[in-house]
């Protein structure tokens, strides 16, 4: 096999005889590799994804790969293979990303305070839920940390967001109201806050509001949060930055007047961590 392209000393692009292209994994494999080398699958050697034909996605592979540690994508991998497996179900290509990055953030912050329980997952993508919860017990074996219960939530959501043949056929139906809502609620961010340098501000982001407005527009109820705890999070976050106060209110409202429905302070609270978070990614530019 040929390199086509090295990201790191121990991942590569390569192309074979038949100009198929494929992601390989393994210590040492990419040290002191140049494109049109030839390169060896030896033992040891994972192929992650073949056929690359994305450019789009190796772009987004080589910037994960700068924050990144390696050994999240091969967690990301295995969970995936494993989900798939027990799901009966296929995957968008672009989740072994996305799933990295939150998988590293997840352990960065595990030692920090539980806000990521925004409404009952489990409630509405049963099966998903069931095996993300098996995810975060891989996450914590590997890694040595106890994350909160509500990241099996988070990485049910980034299973659903990435499914290409849906499990049930009622997460199948409305996309394009969704996505029509999600447009909108995006346009009021960026127009606001800017957009993020960091893309994956932005698909973090994306993913939790595609999940929000799905479950709106499936259930047509509001989720009742009496915590006491999220509102003087929310109070002393807002205080903290009062500039995202504004933007908050917009996103209120345009649930409230759009999809008939009115935010907690559970969600609420989950919006305006994105928010800052797009604040920071889009003063870095």
């Amino acid at each position: 096999m040929k390199v086509i392209k090295v990201f790191n000393n121990n991942v590569v692009l390569v192309e074979d005889g038949k100009h198929q292209q494929a992601i390989l994994f393994g210590n040492g494999i990419g040290f002191k590799k140049q494109p049109g080398d030839s390169v060896t699958k030896s033992k040891g050697v994972q192929t992650f994804i073949k056929n690359i034909k994305d450019p789009e996605w190796l772009n987004s592979l080589s910037n994960l790969l700068e924050s990144v540690p390696l050994e999240y994508l091969a967690v990301s991998k295995n969970i995936i293979d494993q989900a798939q497996k027990q799901l009966k179900t296929t995957f968008n290509q672009f989740l072994i990303i996305s799933l990295a990055d939150h998988i590293y953030f997840a352990v960065k912050r595990s030692k920090k305070q539980d806000v990521s329980s925004l409404v009952s997952v489990k409630d509405v993508y049963p099966l998903e839920y069931k095996q993300a919860k098996e995810s975060v017990k891989w996450i914590n074996s590997t890694f040595k940390v106890t994350l909160p219960e509500g990241e099996a939530g988070l990485i049910a959501i980034h299973f659903v967001e990435n499914e290409i043949f849906p499990i049930n056929e009622k997460q199948g139906l409305g996309k394009d109201a969704v996505s029509f809502h999600l447009s909108k609620v995006l346009q009021i961010i960026i127009t606001d806050l800017g957009y993020p340098e960091q893309p994956t501000t932005l698909e973090r982001m994306t993913v939790h509001l595609r999940f929000l407005i799905t479950h709106v527009q499936n259930n047509h109820r509001y989720i009742t949060d009496e915590s006491t705890d999220n509102k003087k999070i929310l109070d002393s976050f807002l205080k903290q930055f009062p500039e995202l106060k504004g933007t908050l209110k917009k996103l209120q409202d345009y649930f409230y007047q759009e999809l008939d429905y009115k935010l907690n302070n559970s969600e609420r609270l989950y919006l305006v961590i994105h928010l800052k978070q797009v604040e920071n990614s889009s003063e870095d530019e």
